[in-house]
């Protein structure tokens, strides 16, 4: 094995660069040299070429010899590695068939469970990313042969897909993680994706409904997620979380949803608005209808029959049926409700890449719940009980806890009448000073200790 040209079956010259070939563990590998061959092509290379050609043909030695020199040490630092790697361990370093990645990143331990489509997803990633080292550098058959111009090389290759930056930075980090993960085993020296920055992430904020919208998208909902919008709207709670509300978490007697995020994990506590309320007792009397029937045998096996056992425990069962099978069976039937309510600019034009961003959807929902609170003068501790953000156990524990009933009426007093009576055109609460006035304007002598202490009722609710 040496240098060598290739040529085509008529003898002329398949490429214009020289090629080299050598042995490694047994591996008998060819390479691209980087030398053009120049000159008068010999028949063979047994024979001399003119001058030019004989000097890249010296060209061309001298990149093999520097070539194997390299694999060589590549070879030898690899052993060291090796050997330092079973000293400390006890065991011996593997290699892994660059085409067997995702199986191995797919059996490696992981901290949390992968839910499907992330699994599908980054299982897609890794299969693209094989397949392109495979065709740029045939030779890298294995996770140590990776380095990490190969890596710059597959993230350039990225932008010609007009990508998002969020995709961008995903698909980083993730096979960051994944060299990170079988890099040992592989007995890899460094990951090479390590030290390549992501982008910063283009941020679309969600935008809140009008009340306005929010009547017209209740009333344009399907059954199936009309009582999920009604408790996205009164309890700022995600589409998950709301999807699968469980009777467990809800006391109707006191008035109060108490939930652990699914996101986070933090405990929201939130009242159960007379919207709400409403949705909640007609499932809990349907619920109780079906389970109980008049005690016959019969019926009782017809209610079994009905109701998926499994299904039970949640609040909307049909709802919690379709999120479990297909999250975005809820999104698109949300998506169809606020279409028919004539929402305008539920999207927005991403500034990098040919995306839109959604604005107005599901989660507009927390957003609007939110936004109507903080503007009608809920505090922010009240706002955080509810939404159950991060830092809302330390504010339980440490700083605020105020009784639940004192909690229930200043967010019941300070959010819209649509949320709180459920009632289609009612009219505004009246302002403190309306509601003096006309207390004064109809007081009487008969009446004059009641109504000071209705003007003093006002007063302390100022």
């Amino acid at each position: 094995m040496g240098i060598e040209i290739r040529r085509n079956a008529d003898g002329s010259l398949k490429t214009k660069w020289w090629y080299g070939g050598y042995q490694v563990n047994g591996k008998r590998l060819a390479v691209n040299l980087g030398v053009e061959v120049e000159g008068k092509v010999p028949h063979s290379l047994r024979t001399a070429g003119d001058a030019k050609f004989e000097q890249s043909r010296g060209k061309a030695q001298a990149a093999l010899e520097r070539q194997k020199r390299e694999a060589m040490t590549r070879k030898s630092s690899a052993t060291q590695l090796e050997q330092i790697y079973e000293i400390r361990t006890g065991e011996k370093v593997g290699s892994i068939p660059l085409q067997e990645l995702a199986d191995h990143w797919l059996k490696a331990p992981h901290p949390r469970e992968r839910s499907q489509r992330y699994t599908q997803q980054s299982e897609a990633t890794i299969k693209d990313f094989v397949e392109f080292i495979g065709k740029r550098y045939p030779t890298a058959t294995t996770l140590d042969r990776v380095n990490r111009k190969m890596a710059e090389e597959w993230l350039a290759s990225l932008d010609d897909d007009k990508i998002s930056p969020a995709t961008y930075s995903d698909k980083l980090v993730l096979l960051r993680s994944v060299f990170k993960l079988l890099r040992h085993t592989a007995g890899m020296a460094w990951n090479p994706f390590d030290g390549l920055p992501t982008r910063k992430r283009q941020t679309i904020h969600r935008k809140p409904f009008t009340p306005a919208e929010l009547k017209k998208i209740i009333a344009h909902a399907d059954a199936v997620v009309r009582p999920v919008i009604i408790t996205g709207i009164c309890t700022a709670m995600r589409r998950g979380d709301c999807c699968l509300l469980k009777w467990a978490d809800v006391d109707l007697k006191q008035g109060f949803v108490v939930v652990k995020t699914s996101k986070t994990g933090e405990t929201a506590e939130i009242p159960i608005l007379p919207l709400l309320r409403e949705e909640l007792g007609a499932a809990s009397a349907a619920r109780g209808a079906l389970t109980i029937g008049d005690g016959s045998e019969e019926e009782a096996g017809q209610a079994t029959d009905a109701k998926d056992a499994d299904m039970e425990a949640y609040v909307w069962p049909a709802a919690a049926r379709m999120f479990l099978k297909n999250r975005y069976g809820v999104t698109y039937r949300t998506a169809k409700a606020i279409e028919a309510a004539g929402v305008k600019g539920t999207t927005e034009k991403m500034a990098i890449g040919p995306r839109h961003a959604s604005v107005k959807d599901f989660h507009s929902l927390r957003t609007t719940w939110i936004t109507l609170a903080l503007s009608a003068g809920v505090p922010m501790e009240l706002v955080r009980r509810v939404t159950g953000h991060t830092t809302t156990d330390v504010v339980l524990k440490h700083y605020f806890r105020p009784g639940r009933k004192d909690f229930k009426k200043a967010l019941k007093g300070a959010m819209p009448r649509l949320l709180t009576d459920g009632a289609e055109g009612a009219a505004e609460e009246k302002d403190a000073k309306t509601q003096i006035l006309e207390i004064c304007a109809r007081a009487t002598a008969e009446s004059w200790k009641k109504d000071v202490e209705q003007i003093v009722a006002i007063a302390e609710g100022m």
